[in-house]
């Protein structure tokens, strides 16, 4: 059997986390993963740098300007380019999403998922911890071959209480501790050396907003570990948010689709 065959990705999923934000925050489960694993604070997502077209991009390989989608709104591509998740499913591939923005739903066509789970709890600054005492268990006992963790509370309180805010570094914070939940839950289920984990934001922000070009709002962290994971440290060479999807069907053993313009970070792997 192929060894891709044997490993699984888990992409997780950070909304609005700057990298100079996560590096000020209390991190200590990030920190381990940058230190057995491969990083970049330098990775570049696109313009607008605004949610649905930044994961539109990196799920499906492609620049908003082939997928179309530049607002947070969906509207069906008129020419379609297959995700990452139709990709892995389309292989037989078992996927799971995990979010609490619904408009997340469209990154799969529907049929295309093994497990969906949405819960929108925006209000509770934990919300990101019980999505991810929801999905630890589910990780353990079922183990997806691809799974989305999406954990959108850092947004939330980055546009409330400003980026780099008291507020947003501490929020971070939160959002690796619901990080802890799922690598625990991985640890004792044995389960660590069969998933390539890849944590990374989708925008940054300033102020109370984002969506322009500049750097504030389109350098993102890129964190990747697992034990295909081979050249660990920072990353030499620019990082995309298109090159997610490519990355992720690399440790998968699946093929590029033609359409995808990014491309698989192999320097990182054996």
């Amino acid at each position: 059997m192929h060894d891709s065959l044997n490993r699984g990705a888990i992409l997780i999923v950070i909304d609005g986390c700057r990298p100079d934000g996560l590096q000020q925050a209390d991190t200590p489960n990030l920190d381990r993963l940058i230190a057995r694993g491969a990083y970049t604070f330098e990775a570049q997502s696109v313009v607008p740098s605004s949610t649905l077209p930044c994961h539109t991009s990196m799920f499906r390989g492609v620049p908003p300007a082939r997928h179309g989608i530049t607002t947070n709104t969906w509207m069906p591509m008129v020419r379609p380019v297959p995700s990452i998740a139709e990709t892995a499913h389309a292989a037989g591939r078992k996927t799971a999403f995990f979010y609490n923005w619904e408009q997340l739903r469209d990154l799969a066509t529907p049929g295309s998922l093994d497990c969906s789970y949405f819960k929108d709890n925006h209000g509770d600054r934990h919300a990101d911890l019980a999505l991810a005492r929801v999905a630890a268990p589910y990780l353990a006992d079922e183990q997806p071959d691809f799974c989305f963790v999406y954990l959108g509370m850092v947004d939330v309180v980055g546009h409330g209480h400003g980026w780099m805010s008291d507020l947003y570094i501490e929020q971070i914070g939160i959002a690796d501790q619901a990080i802890g939940i799922l690598l625990q839950h991985l640890a004792q289920a044995g389960l660590l050396d069969r998933y390539f984990i890849l944590v990374q934001s989708d925008h940054g922000g300033h102020g109370q907003t984002h969506g322009t070009d500049m750097p504030e709002d389109v350098t993102i962290p890129w964190i990747a570990a697992g034990p295909t994971v081979s050249r660990r440290g920072r990353i030499d060479g620019p990082v995309r948010i298109f090159d997610t999807a490519p990355t992720l069907a690399h440790v998968l053993g699946l093929p590029l689709p033609d359409a995808w313009e990014g491309r698989p970070i192999t320097q990182i792997f054996r």
